[in-house]
């Protein structure tokens, strides 16, 4: 039974309950779910940036890094205003050190444990960036 045969099924049992007519919708986004997915489209679109920008490098020795630099400066401003360093240098991380030309990834561990910790999507890191930001309040 596919998502909207069971939605239909569930406006006639609560249609039949109330004994009227009835509509659903979907649930608005939360503030922090849009957040999410705007940081994690920032990402995201940061990295093909850069990953392009390399490539015209590599591959036809045209260097824009000096015409990108000012989109960068003023995207790395904006994140100084909402993160802290220790969260900048995770997006940092992310960005320009976890995935390698040679297309080796690096992983990210725990310093106490080893353990791998999950840093592969850009909702990954949000989701590190929300420990960080939760752990700091705990601290307090």
């Amino acid at each position: 039974m596919s998502k909207k045969d069971n939605v239909k099924k569930i406006k006639s049992y609560i249609d039949d309950i109330l004994g009227t007519k009835s509509s659903l919708r979907d649930k608005l986004p939360s503030k922090k779910s849009k957040e999410k997915e705007l940081f994690c489209e920032i990402l995201q679109n940061l990295q093909f940036v850069n990953s392009r920008t390399m490539g015209m490098k590599h591959d036809y020795k045209i260097n824009m890094m000096d015409y990108d630099d000012p989109f960068y400066i003023a995207l790395e401003n904006m994140f100084q205003l909402h993160y802290t360093q220790e969260q900048r240098n995770v997006i940092n991380w992310w960005l320009y050190d976890k995935f390698l030309p040679t297309g080796e990834i690096l992983v990210l561990t725990h310093k106490d444990t080893e353990e791998i910790i999950p840093s592969d999507t850009a909702e990954d890191v949000w989701d590190l960036i929300q420990e960080q930001k939760n752990a700091k309040k705990d601290n307090k």
